[in-house]
């Protein structure tokens, strides 16, 4: 009898924790490298060494080829890589700039279900604080911020208001004190973020800070301002956890912080496309192209375009070696050619990888290569130490449902979390 009560009161305990509400919280900060962990001065910071303590720490993670922030936050809301989601970088394959500085911003371009989909399907909320990629029918989230940039100032925010689920920018605007649009700082979006958690309850919510990534562009990694910035936003996820504390009792919230990828410096940039202008396949006078190069730091693919004739391979590599050095042709009698049709685009017949810190630029009205450039960057191969992440996960008892690896398992640790029935296969 003794044994038939304890076993009751052990499943009615069990069953009490199940039944509380599951919440997640995917907060990004772009550019957060793994480098971080090691180095000396982020190991002084005090918020950032409590909440390591705190969360379960997942480094290094390898994240997508190529190592773009577009290609990474796509594949962390659908679990797939780019070959199979297919948005292939930040920017579309565009030589005459017909998109006028355009992104790839629309999610219709994205080949695999993401979470969002998955989530209202299943009877759940999300919330979107400017994630990646995600111009979409506002009726597909159900608190929906895109992100979005065609200008700045009083025109951006009109826009801004109408791309937006109805009424929540206005909104967000009075009460969380945050006009957002492309242009505000972390602590806008953060403050939307926990404006909408709060007061909306979403079951998901996906909440993007570029913040560190722009210092890194301007500044590198590891310097003094993006380190200040670190410890800002260290600041604010440390209270965001707190306040998530004082519904415990009624819900399972986790927070899974995850970046998109590491940061190097540049010395050499390299313009592919201007010898394909030069070989004849792009032709500014007639605005007419067969064939471009996707680039995206240290990885480009060659992209055919209409009645594409033969690529003249052996010509190509042969200007490319003697013009741009650092840079590899790969074909498929390369060990590396089956690696990135598995993992960039699995029709390519042709790529280009950066072995050492040259950069590779879409631009075909270059001189081929600028020895002098030099810059802070990423979009190189995933496995090199200087382009991998991290992943922290916050959770009740400090344990994660995944290990996480690489970017797309935040994919796998959402389903998890928020006990929702994935696609499998291609994501």
């Amino acid at each position: 009898m003794k044994l038939f009560v304890s076993l009751f009161c052990l499943s009615a305990l069990l069953t009490g924790a199940d039944a509380k509400r599951h919440r997640l919280v995917i907060w990004s900060i772009d550019g957060f490298a793994a480098g971080y962990l090691t180095n000396p001065q982020f190991q002084e910071s005090a918020v950032w060494r409590r909440l390591l303590r705190r969360g379960k720490v997942f480094a290094p993670v390898e994240t997508t080829i190529p190592s773009v922030t577009y290609p990474a936050h796509t594949a962390m809301v659908t679990g797939s890589e780019t070959a199979a989601h297919q948005l292939y970088s930040n920017h579309p394959v565009d030589p005459f700039n017909l998109s006028k500085d355009g992104w790839t911003w629309y999610s219709e371009d994205i080949k695999t279900k993401p979470l969002w989909d998955i989530v209202r399907e299943q009877g759940k909320s999300a919330a979107n604080i400017m994630w990646p990629v995600t111009m979409l029918p506002a009726g597909r989230i159900r608190y929906h911020i895109p992100q979005f940039d065609r200008a700045k100032g009083p025109e951006e925010l009109k826009m801004m208001r109408v791309l937006t689920t109805p009424g929540l920018h206005r909104e967000i605007e009075i009460h969380a004190r945050a006009a957002l649009n492309e242009h505000v700082g972390d602590a806008e979006r953060i403050r939307a973020g926990k404006y909408i958690w709060h007061k909306k309850k979403p079951d998901l919510m996906l909440l993007y800070n570029p913040g560190l990534d722009t210092i890194e562009h301007g500044n590198g990694a590891y310097s003094a301002p993006a380190f200040a910035h670190l410890d800002f936003l260290g600041r604010e996820l440390e209270q965001f956890l707190r306040e998530t504390e004082k519904h415990k009792s009624r819900e399972r919230t986790a927070v899974l912080l995850v970046s998109d990828h590491g940061f190097m410096t540049f010395r050499g940039k390299c313009h592919p496309n201007a010898i394909l202008k030069n070989m004849g396949y792009i032709e500014p006078a007639k605005q007419r192209w067969t064939y471009a190069f996707d680039t995206a730091g240290g990885v480009a693919r060659l992209v055919p375009h209409g009645q594409a004739p033969d690529f003249k391979t052996r010509e190509f590599s042969e200007l490319l070696t003697q013009q741009c050095p650092d840079i590899e042709v790969i074909t498929r009698d390369h060990e590396d050619f089956p690696r990135l049709r598995r993992g960039f685009d699995a029709k390519a017949k042709l790529f280009l990888v950066g072995r050492a810190n040259v950069l590779m630029s879409a631009a075909w009205n270059k001189e081929v290569f600028l020895p002098d450039a030099t810059g802070h960057t990423h979009g190189f191969l995933p496995d090199r130490p200087d382009m991998q992440t991290l992943a922290i996960a916050f959770t009740p008892d400090r344990k994660s449902p995944v290990k996480i690896t690489r970017t797309k398992d935040t994919f796998r640790f959402a389903c998890s979390w928020l006990k929702l029935r994935c696609p499998r296969g291609k994501n």
